[in-house]
């Protein structure tokens, strides 16, 4: 089962329509592992995600494992707590790191996750970060005109 398969199946678990993007963004790092998805699909339904049964039942896995359920309960449950530090998350390396990171445009409607297929017709997840894009181009232009600005005042005050 592909990523993008698994990350289908936490959707549909939910019979919902719409999902906003703290279920994305969990359901993206929860899809990351096959071992990880396994387990926390007993664990969602209509009414949401039972973080604590599946932290529960994830007890034996190692730690980046649990680093990444953390990280995707926080994402989707901003008030819990998350035990896994930016120290630890720099540790994660290649690709768990990459998959936190985008978890965390996801997660602030900066990145959407869709379904495409690639050349052989396999799913596969694809990230569209033309939001996030628009976002930086608008900083970008921001911080030009409030250099234009400062800059004119300083030539003013000459």
């Amino acid at each position: 089962m592909t990523q993008a398969e698994r990350y289908k199946a936490l959707c549909t678990l939910t019979r919902r329509e719409q999902l906003d993007d703290s279920y994305h963004a969990a359901f993206y790092l929860l899809s990351t592992d096959g071992e990880l998805f396994q387990k926390v699909c007993s664990h969602i339904d209509i009414d949401g995600v039972d973080f604590e049964a599946i932290k529960r039942r994830c007890r034996g896995m190692n730690e980046r494992q649990r680093q990444m359920l953390d990280v995707a309960h926080n994402l989707f449950s901003w008030h819990s707590r998350c035990a896994a530090t930016p120290f630890d998350l720099s540790r994660l390396g290649y690709p768990l790191l990459d998959h936190v990171c985008n978890a965390l445009h996801i997660a602030n409607g900066a990145v959407s996750v869709r379904i495409g297929a690639n050349e052989d017709g396999i799913s596969e997840l694809v990230l569209d970060d033309s939001r996030r894009r628009e976002i930086i181009r608008m900083h970008h232009a921001m911080e030009l005109l409030e250099n234009n600005a400062r800059n004119s005042e300083c030539h003013e005050s000459d």
